[in-house]
C-alpha cells in the first residue's frame, strides 16, 4: 500500500472523516493496490498512512464490514471481502447513505430531548451548575481566540446541560450521542465564523438557564441544534 498519500484529516470542503477513508479505501481497490483477499495493514498503520485518528479508521472500518466490504478475523485482522468481479460501487454508495441516515436519525433523537432538558435544567440549576457553564463558555472563547479547536468545551457544556436537570438518566443518553458526534462536532466547528456562531448560541442558552426561563431555554437550544444540523449536512445533497 501506498505510504504517500494526502492528508485526510486536512481536505477541506463538507465531506465527513471517515467518509473520506470509505473513499480512499474504494480508489485502492479500483486502482488493484489492493485486491479481495488481501489482508489489510495494522490499524496503527492505517491511521497513519490515511493521517486520521484511529476512531475515524475505526468507523470507516465498521461501516464497510456492515456492507461486506471488509471482514474482521478475530485474532488475525482485517481482510478484503469483495467477491472479485463484485460490483465496487454499489456496497460504498450504501456505506455513505447509511452513515448520512444515522446521522440525520441522530440529530432527530436530539431534537427530541435536547430542548426538553434545557427547559429542565433552567428550572433545576444551581449556581454550581451555572458556574461551571460560565468555566465553559471562557474555555470556548479561548478556543475560538486560538487556532485549536477540541471540541472539549461544546461536548461539555450539552452535557452539564443535563447534569443541571437533577436527573442523571439525562446525562447517560446526551452522553452516549454526544460520543457519537465527535467527528460531526469538529467538521461543523471547523472555521471560525461557525465557531463564533456556536459561542452565540451557547451564551444565548446560558443566559435563559440563568434567568430561570425555561421557554427561552427551550427554544433556545431547539434553534442551536437546527443550525449545527444545516451545517453538518450543508453540501450533502
Amino acid at each position: 500500500m501506498d505510504t504517500h498519500n494526502p492528508d485526510l484529516a486536512g481536505t477541506t470542503g463538507q465531506t465527513k472523516i471517515y467518509e473520506r477513508v470509505v473513499e480512499r479505501i474504494r480508489e485502492l481497490l479500483e486502482s488493484g493496490e489492493i485486491k479481495p483477499g488481501d489482508k489489510l495493514p495494522p490499524e496503527r498503520k492505517l491511521a497513519e498512512v490515511f493521517k486520521v485518528s484511529r476512531s475515524s479508521l475505526r468507523e470507516a472500518i465498521r461501516a464497510l464490514q456492515e456492507n461486506g466490504v471488509l471482514e474482521s478475523r478475530r485474532g488475525d485482522g482485517t481482510y478484503v471481502s469483495l467477491p472479485p468481479g463484485g460490483d465496487l460501487l454499489a456496497p460504498f454508495a450504501e456505506v455513505m447513505t447509511q452513515q448520512r441516515v444515522r446521522l440525520w436519525q441522530l440529530f432527530q433523537f436530539r431534537q427530541a430531548i435536547e430542548p426538553q432538558i434545557a427547559r429542565l435544567a433552567a428550572e433545576s440549576r444551581t449556581q454550581g451548575h451555572l458556574e461551571a457553564l460560565r468555566q465553559l463558555l471562557s474555555m470556548q472563547e479561548m478556543e475560538c481566540e486560538g487556532d485549536e479547536n477540541t471540541g472539549y468545551a461544546d461536548l461539555h457544556f450539552h452535557q452539564l446541560i443535563a447534569m443541571a436537570t437533577g436527573n442523571p438518566l439525562f446525562l447517560d443518553v446526551v452522553t452516549r450521542a454526544e460520543s457519537k458526534l465527535a467527528e460531526t462536532r469538529n467538521q461543523s466547528l471547523q472555521s471560525e465564523e461557525r465557531r463564533i456562531a456556536s459561542l452565540q448560541a451557547h451564551r444565548r442558552i446560558l443566559e435563559a438557564i440563568e434567568a430561570g426561563d425555561p421557554d427561552t431555554a427551550e427554544l433556545t437550544m431547539r434553534e442551536h441544534l437546527s443550525e449545527v444540523q444545516g451545517l453538518v449536512f450543508d453540501g450533502d445533497s
